[in-house]
C-alpha cells in the first residue's frame, strides 16, 4: 500500500509518514534473537586489560529488523585510551552503550568485542557486564539477555536475585477466608547463588499464621540451597482463615538474600499494597495479582515489560476506585485466557505485539504524548487541507 501526500503540507506529510512507519505490521514475523557473552579473563586486577565478547544470533525463522543491543560497561570498567570496540557488523556507541546492528537475517550471527580495563582501585567482589536486546516479534524472550562477570577472586560468585509477587487473593467462600498468593524468586546473574534466603512480611499483621507452604520453608522464611543462573522458582504462601468486617489495606513484602555476592540489590525486595474487602459475599475475591496475560506472553513475571505493567498497576490503578474495579474484573476473567495464550506460541507473539505499545507508553510517557500530539496535528492538518 502506498502512502500519498498529494497537495498536503510538508509537515503533515512527514508526520503522516512517521505514523505509517510506526504502525504495527499485521503479519507476525518470527525472529528469535539469542545473546551470548564471554570474558577473556575472569579475575583481572586493577588496571589490567580484559575483553568481553558479545555473540548475537537469529535462531528464528524470519529476519529481525532494526536490531539494537544495549551493552554499557559498568562504572568500574572503561575502554582503554587509543582502543575501540570492534563490531563485526553495524556500529557501537561507547557513551550510550548501544550496538546498532540493523537487519539480522534468519540463521545469521554477529559479534561485538569490547576491550576494557578495571579502573577501580579497590574493585568490588563482582563486576558484571550485561547485554540486552528486545524485539516485539521475538518468539523467545528468555535468551535476549546475556551477562559476563569479572571477579575479585576465583572463590567469589556473581548472582543477581530478583523477587516478584504473583497472584494474591482470598479464594475461600464465606465470611472467613485465608490469604493465598505466589512469590517468584529468580537469579538473573551469570553464576549460581548458594544458600538463598527468602523472607516474607506483612503490615499490619492481618493474616494469621502467614507462612510459605514448601518443604524448603519454615514459617515466613525459605532456604533454597542452590539457585542456578537464569533459574526461577515459585513459592506459595498461605495464612489461616480469618474474618474481616471493614475494608483495609495490607502491605506485603518479600526479600531475597544470599551468601554469594549480589551485584544488583535493587531488585532483591518487592512490596505491594492490597485492599482487603469485607468478607461478606460467598465468592472468591482476587484483589491483586501478577499480570496474568503479560506473564503468559513474555514468559516470566520477572521480565522487564511485565515489571513495568505491574508497577503501573501498583502506582496508579490501585490508588483509585475505578482502577481497583478494573483490577478485580481483570483478575477474575484473565486467568483462563492467559492459559490459552501460554500454550500457543503464535498467540504469545500476537499478544506481545498488542502489549508493546502499552508498555512503551508506560515506560516513555512524554515521548508517547508527543507522538500522539503529532498524530492529532496530522489529522487536523489533513482535514483543514481538504476543507480548503
Amino acid at each position: 500500500m502506498r502512502l500519498r501526500c498529494r497537495r498536503a503540507s510538508g509537515a503533515c506529510c512527514v508526520i503522516a509518514a512517521a505514523v505509517w512507519a510506526m504502525a504495527p505490521v499485521p503479519a507476525f514475523a518470527a525472529p528469535d534473537l539469542e545473546l551470548r557473552k564471554s570474558v577473556s579473563d575472569a579475575t583481572p586486577g586493577p588496571g589490567q586489560p580484559v575483553e568481553f565478547k558479545v555473540s548475537l544470533g537469529n535462531v528464528g525463522a524470519d529476519a529481525a529488523a532494526d536490531v539494537v543491543v544495549r551493552d554499557k560497561l559498568p562504572p568500574e570498567l572503561a575502554i582503554p585510551a587509543g582502543t575501540a570496540a570492534f563490531p563485526s557488523i553495524g556500529s557501537y556507541d561507547p557513551v550510550a552503550g548501544t550496538w546498532t546492528v540493523g537487519t539480522l537475517n534468519a540463521g545469521a550471527s554477529a559479534t561485538l568485542v569490547i576491550p576494557a580495563i578495571v579502573t577501580a582501585a579497590n574493585p568490588p567482589a563482582c563486576i558484571v557486564n550485561v547485554a540486552t536486546t528486545s524485539d516485539p516479534g521475538d518468539t523467545h524472550r528468555s535468551n535476549d539477555r546475556a551477562t559476563a562477570a569479572v571477579r575479585r577472586s576465583v572463590t567469589d560468585r556473581c548472582a543477581d536475585l530478583a523477587v516478584a509477587f504473583g497472584a494474591i487473593g482470598f479464594p475461600d467462600c464465606g465470611t472467613w477466608r485465608n490469604l493465598d498468593f505466589q512469590v517468584s524468586v529468580g537469579n538473573l546473574g551469570p553464576e549460581e547463588a548458594r544458600d538463598v534466603f527468602v523472607d516474607l512480611g506483612q503490615n499490619p499483621v492481618l493474616a494469621p499464621n502467614l507462612r510459605f507452604q514448601d518443604t524448603r520453608c519454615s514459617g515466613t522464611r525459605c532456604t533454597i540451597a542452590l539457585l542456578p543462573a537464569g533459574a526461577t522458582v515459585s513459592l506459595r504462601a498461605v495464612s489461616d482463615q480469618f474474618a474481616n468486617s471493614v475494608q483495609q489495606s495490607l502491605t506485603l513484602t518479600v526479600s531475597a538474600s544470599s551468601n554469594d555476592s549480589d551485584y544488583d540489590t535493587s531488585n532483591n525486595q518487592a512490596r505491594t499494597t492490597v485492599v482487603v474487602p469485607p468478607f461478606t459475599a460467598c465468592q472468591g475475591t482476587f484483589i491483586a495479582a501478577s499480570c496474568f496475560i503479560a506473564t503468559a506472553a513474555y514468559g516470566s513475571p520477572l521480565e522487564p515489560h511485565v515489571a513495568a505493567l505491574r508497577e503501573f498497576r501498583d502506582r496508579y490503578l490501585q490508588r483509585n476506585a475505578l482502577g481497583r474495579a478494573f483490577i478485580r474484573f481483570y483478575y477474575r476473567h484473565s486467568p483462563p485466557l492467559a492459559a490459552v495464550i501460554a500454550a500457543h506460541p503464535s498467540l504469545r507473539l500476537a499478544t506481545r505485539w498488542v502489549l508493546t505499545p502499552l508498555v512503551l507508553a508506560i515506560e516513555y510517557p512524554l515521548r508517547t504524548l508527543a507522538f500522539v500530539l503529532l498524530a492529532l496535528l496530522s489529522v487536523v492538518g489533513w482535514r483543514l487541507h481538504f476543507r480548503r
